[in-house]
């Protein structure tokens, strides 16, 4: 069979549009070279900002979307980073994770998230199938990790930032904040103002060594008062599943309450989990500050707004996911990079604490 000699030896793409813009277009119409261009779009740093502007707006212009395939081919990396969190279900990981996607939008870089489900062998197959994707970096809430995950990533030579904290002790770079220091805080605050029986509602402590700390810095504190929490005021939840949070402090409120005598005072784990017991409260006619301080953990945006107004932890949620973000930008443009500071919460004292009840 003879193949007339104008036949094409490969079929154009169906989706690609013969007059969609390329590379050199931009340049064009940046006035820059295509170096510069190839530049912005892997090195943004290492391009003037008014150069920048020059590219975007060219971009801009022609509506051009840059081929990440062929980018990645040419320049080993894929531009996209990896993400790990135990849950979609917690609005304060929503905070961290847009403030993170946001900065690594400025460099041109993508975001893939996964979510563990607070199991950490999940977790490990989640960054493991991302790493085979060839994500260039990870960032993992918390490290509660097989020790085989940060083996494997020093291995690669992938760069990696632990958020929101890690264990005592741990060797990881993270973005966080000590969490058995903030309960240390709201603990002192609760015997401050008279309180010397106090109860918890907490969530599941199992693979989450972030609430251990929080649950171990309350029972010391407790202890360096000559104080200790009666187990009947300790409700812990059962399962590492955000989902009947409200439900479970309601019906834990119940139970603490009824047992004589009662706790003047109420630590939770989370803001949910506090405003569940303050409903369950009021269902109960219990007069929350009066006979009963709850305070809760994150500052949820409705936690300014119930009745009455729910004492709190405020976490810096934004800053952690624009430091993290950074952490990684800079690791990955070889800047040298020093462990990021721990950040500190704010305790947000509002109305649902006060006195306790009898105090001197």
């Amino acid at each position: 069979m003879t193949v007339p000699a104008d036949t094409p030896l490969t079929s154009p793409s169906p989706f690609k549009d013969a007059n969609e813009p390329v590379l050199a277009d931009v340049a064009r119409i940046a006035g820059v070279s295509t170096a510069t261009v190839s530049r912005y779009l892997n090195e943004p740093q290492r391009v003037s900002e008014k150069t920048r502007a020059k590219v975007r707006h060219a971009i801009e212009q022609l509506d051009w979307v840059p081929n990440a395939a062929a980018r990645s081919l040419v320049s080993r990396r894929s531009y996209a980073i990896g993400v790990i969190i135990p849950t979609l279900a917690h609005e304060k990981f929503h905070q961290q994770l847009q403030a993170f996607q946001s900065r690594l939008g400025e460099h041109g870089l993508a975001v893939f998230v996964a979510c563990s489900s607070y199991d950490p062998d999940e977790g490990y197959r989640q960054a493991r199938g991302m790493l085979a994707r060839g994500v260039d970096a990870l960032a993992l809430l918390g490290d509660d990790y097989p020790d085989a995950l940060f083996e494997l990533l020093k291995a690669k030579g992938v760069p990696y930032i632990v958020t929101f904290g890690k264990r005592v002790g741990s060797p990881h770079p993270c973005v966080g904040f000590d969490h058995g220091r903030a309960y240390v805080a709201i603990t002192r605050r609760l015997l401050e103002l008279g309180h010397t029986r106090l109860g918890v509602i907490f969530q599941s402590p199992a693979g989450n060594s972030r609430v251990q700390a929080r649950l171990e810095a309350i029972d010391a504190t407790l202890a360096e008062h000559g104080l200790a929490m009666r187990p009947p005021h300790r409700a812990i939840m059962g399962t590492t599943s955000d989902a009947g949070r409200v439900p479970f402090a309601r019906a834990s409120l119940q139970h603490i309450m009824a047992q004589q005598p009662a706790p003047t005072a109420l630590i939770c784990g989370n803001d949910m989990l506090a405003l569940g017991a303050l409903l369950e409260a009021q269902a109960l006619g219990i007069e929350v500050p009066g006979a009963l301080s709850i305070c809760g953990f994150d500052d949820i945006e409705i936690a300014a707004h119930t009745h009455p107004p729910l004492t709190t932890l405020r976490v810096p949620d934004q800053a952690i996911g624009e430091l993290a973000a950074q952490y990684l930008i800079d690791r990955l443009a070889g800047l040298p990079c020093e462990d990021p500071a721990m950040l500190e919460v704010v305790l947000i004292e509002r109305a649902s604490t006060a006195q306790a009840p009898n105090a001197d």
